[in-house]
């Protein structure tokens, strides 16, 4: 059971009175949710950019020779990241009306509604609205599947129009002798 907030002036003179101690409680708990809130958050955009540059840099390991079981696991990857930005976006928001709550429960302390009527309480936040950042993330999951799509079924591979060389790089560091090493480098011919 939640607790209610109590009168909006406590006595001055008794510091330690049980409204104090609620009043100091539901403040902290206020606190609470916020920071597990921002955490959440953190976790979830973290988790989303990671998948989405992971999955992005699978094709791109590869970009030269599109194969299946790699295209399927850069779509897998990215729809774990898409689902752990969910889960935390639940958590996020979850925590957000939790401290929404508490605000409602001050404001009806502060300024309680006349009698036969009711207080609006504060509009709580959905997971499917356009700031929660769920349709961008699925957004992008459409989008990347379409990439890897066309980079699977569509992309043509350069290998033939292109040539490698070796080009010969002495290096000496110190007062070590030099060593010759040879550097591959592929070139594209037009």
């Amino acid at each position: 059971m939640p607790l209610a907030w109590p009168a909006p002036q406590p006595d001055p003179t008794k510091a330690n009175t049980k409204e104090a101690d609620i009043r100091t409680v539901m403040m902290q708990e206020y606190s609470d949710h916020g920071q597990w809130a921002r955490h959440y958050s953190t976790v979830r955009m973290t988790l989303g950019t990671f998948a989405f540059t992971a999955a992005v840099g699978m094709i791109t390991v590869r970009w030269e020779q599109p194969q299946l079981a790699l295209a399927v696991a850069a779509a897998i990857v990215l729809l774990i990241g898409v689902v752990l930005f969910a889960v935390f976006s639940v958590l996020t928001f979850h925590k957000m009306n939790e401290q929404l709550e508490i605000v409602d429960s001050y404001n009806q302390q502060l300024d309680p509604p006349a009698s036969g009527t009711s207080r609006k309480p504060i509009r709580r936040l959905g997971f499917f609205k356009w700031g929660t950042g769920w349709p961008i993330a699925a957004l992008f999951l459409v989008l990347f599947l379409f990439f890897d799509g066309w980079w699977l079924y569509s992309s043509k591979s350069q290998s033939a129009r292109t040539r490698t060389i070796s080009v010969p790089m002495t290096v000496k560091v110190g007062q070590q002798p030099e060593v010759s090493v040879d550097i591959p480098i592929r070139v594209s011919i037009p």
